[in-house]
């Protein structure tokens, strides 16, 4: 293949692990053999944060696209890019450009126009995690300040309710109105109640 200088595309974190499959069917197409597949993702394949500059080699990706179990000083990052999310902690980016290094024998125009176009599809624009809860959750409750409020107020109608039970309160409805009845043997004749 002829060479096509580098290409950057930017994609969106969640969509890391497809990208993968899509290059690696693209350098199927190009005929490589399995070891130099692997060369290229190593050195030629980058994906980096476009907030924060954090680099993803090729390999992490690969571990990322085929779930395999990453070194422990590795486990943070791609954990994190597995929900969704920056491999940098503190970094609320969702999206990252990926970046295909010139190689002899690699025409990326092929895969980088493809990956843009899918990139360009629309798409929602909910962060990860809301996704996850979108279709569960009614739509005021998925805003997390929305949740604590309400997780607050239950915990003070427990609270309420705990103190009603521990006072003597009673159920209504449930238990009856208790009725006192004065045995008349137990009153003495000389008190009288009407005056």
């Amino acid at each position: 293949m002829s060479q096509s200088g580098s290409q950057v595309v930017q994609v969106r974190i969640d969509a890391l692990p497809a990208c993968y499959q899509a290059v690696l069917e693209a350098l199927a197409v190009a005929e490589l053999p399995a070891d130099e597949i692997s060369d290229v993702f190593k050195h030629y394949v980058t994906a980096e944060c476009l907030q924060c500059g954090t680099r993803v080699t090729g390999d992490e990706l690969g571990q990322l696209a085929l779930g395999n179990q990453p070194q422990p000083a590795e486990d943070q990052r791609l954990s994190r890019l597995r929900t969704g999310y920056c491999a940098r902690s503190g970094c609320e980016s969702y999206y990252y450009r990926l970046i295909f290094t010139e190689h002899p024998k690699v025409d990326w125009t092929g895969p980088a126009q493809s990956l843009a176009n899918a990139s360009a599809a629309p798409t929602t624009t909910q962060a990860p995690q809301e996704q996850k809860h979108a279709g569960t959750l009614a739509p005021w409750l998925q805003h997390p300040q929305a949740r604590r409020v309400l997780a607050g107020i239950a915990i003070l109608l427990a609270l309420l309710v705990a103190r009603h039970f521990i006072t003597g309160g009673r159920l209504p409805f449930v238990h009856k109105k208790p009725v006192y009845v004065v045995d008349p043997a137990s009153v003495s004749p000389r008190q009288s109640t009407n005056r």
